[in-house]
C-alpha cells in the first residue's frame, strides 16, 4: 500500500517515515495535515497540541469522522536562541520590541498556533515583534536563519537546537498525535510507523515516548 502521509515538521516523524516502504511524507502544518486527511486527500495525519482544551476540541472532531487518534510523543517547544544566548532572552515578553530579531513559523503550523496563544495570554501585540511576519516552513529552517544571523529568535523544538548547537529556552510542552482512519489504522505500515515514532523519541532529546492514552488522560 503506497500511503500519503502529511505530517507538521519534526525530525523524529521524518526519520521514522523514511524507513517505512511505500510511506510518502509530505510537511504541512498541523491544520493543513488535519484538513487533508479528513477530505481523505491524506491516509495519515501527523499534528500537535500545546494545551489541553484544543486537543479535547480536536479529538471529538476526529472521532466524530471516524478517525482514529494516536499519541506518540510529547517534545518541548521553546524559544530557539544563539549559542549562549548572549541578548539573554528569557520569556516570549522579550521578544516585543525592535532590538531583537525574530523569525517566525507559518499561519497553519502548529507552532505559529502556540505562539500566538502565548502572545494572546501575555497580552503582547504581534505587531510590537521584529520579524513576526517574517515566515520559515520547519524547525530546521528557523535554526538556519539564526546560525547565518538573518535572525536572534525563532520558536522551535529543543532537539533542533541541541542539534545546531544553539540555546534553548524551554516554553511548553507539546503532545504529537498520529491520526488515520480505520482502514489504514488496520494496515502493518501504520502500526510500524507508531512503534518506530514512539522508539525514535524514547532515545531523542527533548522528546518522550507516549504509548497509552491514560499518559495523557486529560488530553483527551
Amino acid at each position: 500500500v503506497c500511503s500519503s502521509d502529511l505530517s507538521s515538521s519534526d525530525s523524529v516523524i521524518q526519520k521514522a517515515a523514511g524507513e517505512i516502504q511505500g510511506l510518502e511524507l509530505k510537511i504541512a502544518g498541523s491544520g493543513e495535515s488535519l484538513e487533508r486527511l479528513l477530505s481523505n486527500e491524506a491516509h495519515i495525519a501527523g499534528y500537535h497540541v500545546s494545551d489541553q482544551k484544543s486537543s479535547k476540541a480536536i479529538h471529538q472532531r476526529l472521532l466524530k469522522n471516524e478517525i482514529q487518534v494516536y499519541p506518540v510523543m510529547k517534545r518541548t517547544q521553546g524559544l530557539i536562541v544563539k549559542k549562549g544566548n548572549p541578548l539573554h532572552i528569557r520569556s516570549i515578553d522579550d521578544l516585543s520590541g525592535k532590538k531583537i530579531r525574530f523569525i517566525n513559523r507559518q499561519i497553519g503550523s502548529g507552532t505559529r498556533l502556540l505562539l500566538d496563544t502565548l502572545l494572546m495570554e501575555e497580552g503582547i501585540d504581534p505587531s510590537t515583534i521584529n520579524g513576526y511576519f517574517h515566515e520559515e516552513f520547519t524547525h530546521s529552517a528557523i535554526a538556519n536563519a539564526i546560525l547565518a544571523g538573518k535572525a536572534d529568535v525563532g520558536l522551535g523544538v529543543k532537539n533542533i537546537a541541541l542539534e545546531n548547537g544553539l540555546g534553548f529556552v524551554p516554553l511548553k510542552d507539546e503532545i504529537f498525535f498520529i491520526a488515520m482512519n480505520k482502514e489504514m489504522a488496520a494496515q502493518a505500515e501504520s502500526s510500524r510507523l507508531i512503534r518506530k515514532i514512539r522508539s525514535y523519541s524514547g532515545e531523542t532529546p527533548g522528546y518522550k515516548a507516549v504509548s497509552l492514552n491514560r499518559q495523557i488522560r486529560d488530553w483527551l
